[in-house]
């Protein structure tokens, strides 16, 4: 049985075939809270209420193949809701998610500095950054997930990353 049948069998509501849709995303679910959150009890929330959304609302999936985009923009609103109370509280180096960049290794105080000038990106912006570089989603699947136009995403991606060099300066990353 392939990954489409499984996900025409939740909305269906078939709940262990759900169940093997969510248990197969789990890494992807987990990898995606921590760019948003850097608190483990938040992270588990996050997907916990992500979950749960997802067993009450699978029924109302309309295409199969937006599968994975509903559930990420399931758990990006949920991580949004725990971020927003919590941007203002301090980061501890050792809760610091791991920042992918091609080819290097980020020392703690990079790692500090970049998640800072994520910090200070306006909401659209250090969305887009972190769902195209850190989640690898490409420039149709974060606009289907925001319901913006590609147009709009590559705008979004221009601009947070001219924000970022000018908070980190030009020379900060070697592109």
């Amino acid at each position: 049985m392939g990954l489409v049948d499984d996900i025409i069998l939740a909305m269906h509501g078939d709940l262990p075939a759900l169940e093997h849709l969510l248990l197969e995303n789990a890494d992807y679910l987990e990898r995606t809270a921590y760019l948003y959150l850097s608190n483990d009890t938040d992270v588990q929330d996050a997907i916990s209420d992500t979950v749960l959304q997802a067993i009450r609302g699978i029924k109302k999936l309309q295409k199969p193949q937006f599968f994975k985009t509903w559930l990420t923009k399931i758990l990006i609103r949920q991580c949004y809701r725990r971020y927003s109370k919590r941007r203002h509280d301090p980061i501890l180096i050792e809760e610091l998610p791991v920042v992918p960049v091609a080819g290097n290794e980020l020392s703690s105080e990079q790692r500090l500095d970049l998640l800072a000038g994520l910090r200070q990106l306006n909401d659209a912006n250090r969305q887009a950054l972190l769902m195209h570089y850190f989640n690898g989603l490409s420039i149709l699947e974060i606009a289907q997930i925001t319901k913006l136009s590609p147009n709009t995403i590559k705008s979004q991606l221009l601009r947070g990353k001219q924000q970022l060099r000018d908070w980190l300066g030009d020379d900060y990353f070697a592109n």
